[in-house]
């Protein structure tokens, strides 16, 4: 690399040029909204609580409300990777990547959903994971975890798709025993029984099970802007995903398990999101975030490899859903 290249690299992945990708972001966000590009997205998945996109009824404060939530993602995402040394690196950029690439999907950076909650709720709860690596005195921060999952469910029941991923995570972080799986179940089912056993809320009605064709979807111009930035993305956490593996299975068993665990949320995340596509919204906040991990991953290891080119372009490349969502 040259001297030249060595400096915008630097200049990447400094604090300052992370806050400014932040800020153009919120304004991409911004425009689409005064444009009347941010379609309300209706969440009907509920069992309990009134949907999240139906708290705010001013479309304005849902806007901004949505954007300090996202923010605080990537605050979150920030911490897990100081306190844990995921990346092996103190640049924040891969957090302000996760909020450009969400940026250019305005319909779910734009509005207070669901989608929101699902990303904060279990960046929690990974958080609360990997502090408790081989830690047999954990139940309680087991039972924090899936009291989370348990919560989420009563706003939009797709949550419990996460249970089985927190399972395996019990494993993943060697902690799984059945004294773990007990407080697994007790603290999924406390938020019910909270709200029910206590007839706080009316008696709930099973949910019910609809198939939509694919053609619905595909049958709908002003979707596609949307599936096209959710099809980049996975076709990023795959491709870095699979080059990032070789350098991950260098590292030791302790950071091997934590990435492991976000490997396996990003498969997940990635198989509801075209399993349940009809509902894909939902998930794209939190597949995003689990992206920006492995664009984090991949950068850190080509800093000295022409590394920005691959992560430049591709930050363009989401330019393009955006634009087209804007002009559809």
């Amino acid at each position: 690399m040259t001297r030249k290249e060595v400096t915008f690299t630097r200049i990447i992945r400094s604090r300052g040029m992370a806050a400014l990708i932040a800020l153009a972001a919120v304004f991409m966000t911004f425009q689409a909204y005064i444009f009347g590009k941010v379609t309300p997205v209706g969440d009907f998945r509920t069992i309990a609580f009134p949907t999240p996109s139906e708290w705010l009824s001013d479309s304005w404060i849902s806007l901004w409300a949505n954007i300090a939530v996202t923010l605080g993602a990537g605050a979150v995402m920030i911490f897990i990777n100081r306190s844990f040394n995921i990346l092996r690196t103190t640049s924040v950029f891969f957090a302000a990547y996760f909020i450009f690439i969400t940026a250019a999907t305005p319909e779910v950076m734009g509005q207070f959903t669901a989608s929101s909650l699902l990303a904060i709720a279990v960046m929690g709860a990974t958080w609360i994971m990997f502090s408790i690596y081989d830690r047999r005195v954990s139940a309680r921060r087991v039972y924090l975890v899936f009291f989370l999952l348990g919560l989420g469910q009563l706003v939009e029941y797709c949550f419990v798709l996460y249970i089985p991923v927190f399972i395996i995570a019990l494993g993943q972080m060697k902690i799984f025993s059945f004294k773990k799986i007990l407080a697994a179940i007790l603290g999924n089912i406390t938020p019910a029984w909270i709200a029910w056993g206590l007839a706080l809320l009316p008696k709930p009605e099973l949910p019910i099970l609809e198939f939509t064709h694919p053609a619905r979807l595909l049958s709908m111009p002003e979707s596609w802007p949307l599936l096209a930035a959710v099809a980049l993305t996975l076709l990023t956490g795959f491709v870095f995903g699979n080059l990032n593996l070789i350098k991950i299975m260098g590292f030791n068993a302790q950071a091997r398990a934590y990435n492991g665990l976000l490997t396996i949320l990003s498969i997940a995340t990635g198989i509801f999101a075209l399993v349940n596509f009809t509902n894909i919204t939902f998930y794209i906040i939190l597949l995003n975030a689990c992206v920006a991990f492995q664009v984090g991953h991949f950068f850190r290891f080509t800093v000295m490899r022409r590394g920005y080119i691959a992560v430049v372009s591709l930050m363009a490349a989401y330019l393009g859903p955006y634009i087209w969502a804007m002009t559809v």
